[in-house]
């Protein structure tokens, strides 16, 4: 399977059209980016990684969404107004931003008061600089993808977001990207070039595997095509292989869309299953629906390892 999947990626064809009004909307997808405005960047990097991964979204056309931590906007306590300068690039390139809270902190291991908390916190400065550039501060993204381990918890806090005016941005292409990017960044680092190639084509065909699962087990379980929606973080890896990530899902037929065009899908109106993990939505719906769905691709052995060699 990754030998096939990799060489999809080898192949480029053209953007496709997009379909007539009388026809199914066919393929669509939603690039959302977590951890603004920069995941485990090394000093002197940030600048750049911004600027790679804003010029690869306008070359491909694609409406993102970026979701931030505003306690990354911080440098020994006091604001940097270098790092709250990135954030404006992205609104003057086109693209929204959302809530992640400030310090990432996720739902299964906090009180709703807690988690009131760091919301409120991570729009200090996120609200009035959408203000000031004519946007509203609408979407939320839960650190972790975790919604509530219970069905009271997760209704508490689906209230909870509502009260303070946010929608919340669900994840149907999940992954754990993040592995290969914090081995890539210690690759980058170390200036392993050859190191820093495998992870990059590793992690390019891994995505596509689990693209392509996820987008088997939507169509099965609504019997149709669903607008999904990606996440991916502000990193290293994905400033150097987002074009060609994009390319692949351009590839793939894939017609890149808003956050707000693709929750308007009825899909995204279902209940989920609760779980005090961070499931793709997908596997949410079919939890709720009864079924047990497989598990999505797994991350290479040799890469799982490094990455939790690094960690220790």
């Amino acid at each position: 399977m990754r030998i096939m999947t990799g060489l999809l990626l080898l192949v480029v064809f053209p953007l496709a059209a997009q379909e007539p009004m009388d026809r199914p909307p066919g393929k669509r997808v939603v690039i959302t980016i977590d951890d603004l405005p920069c995941a485990n960047c090394a000093e002197g990097t940030w600048d750049q990684m911004t600027d790679d991964l804003l010029r690869t979204l306008t070359a491909h056309r694609v409406p993102a969404t970026g979701f931030v931590n505003e306690n990354k906007l911080y440098r020994d306590g006091v604001l940097d107004s270098a790092r709250y300068r990135m954030l404006e690039r992205w609104l003057q390139a086109g693209m929204d931003l959302g809530n992640h809270t400030y310090a990432h902190l996720g739902a299964t291991r906090t009180t709703v008061a807690e988690f009131r908390q760091d919301v409120v916190q991570g729009e200090e400065h996120l609200r009035p600089l959408m203000e000031r550039h004519g946007r509203a501060l609408r979407y939320f993204r839960h650190p972790f993808l975790q919604a509530g381990a219970t069905p009271q918890r997760r209704d508490s806090l689906n209230a909870l977001l509502a009260q303070l005016g946010y929608t919340i941005a669900p994840v149907t292409f999940d992954n754990d990207e993040y592995i290969h990017a914090y081995c890539y960044e210690h690759a980058r680092r170390a200036k392993d070039d050859s190191l820093m190639r495998h992870l990059a084509a590793d992690y390019l065909t891994y995505m596509a595997e689990a693209a392509l699962f996820h987008e088997e087990q939507a169509r099965g379980f609504f019997g149709r095509e669903i607008p999904h929606i990606l996440l991916i973080h502000a990193n290293a890896l994905n400033a150097a292989k987002l074009d060609a990530l994009l390319t692949w899902f351009e590839q793939q037929g894939y017609r890149f869309i808003s956050l707000e065009e693709a929750l308007k899908d009825e899909c995204y109106t279902r209940s989920e299953a609760t779980t005090r993990y961070g499931f793709s939505w997908i596997r949410r719906w079919q939890l709720a629906a009864g079924q047990k769905p497989p598990w999505p691709p797994e991350i290479q052995p040799e890469v799982q390892q490094r990455y939790d060699a690094l960690r220790n």
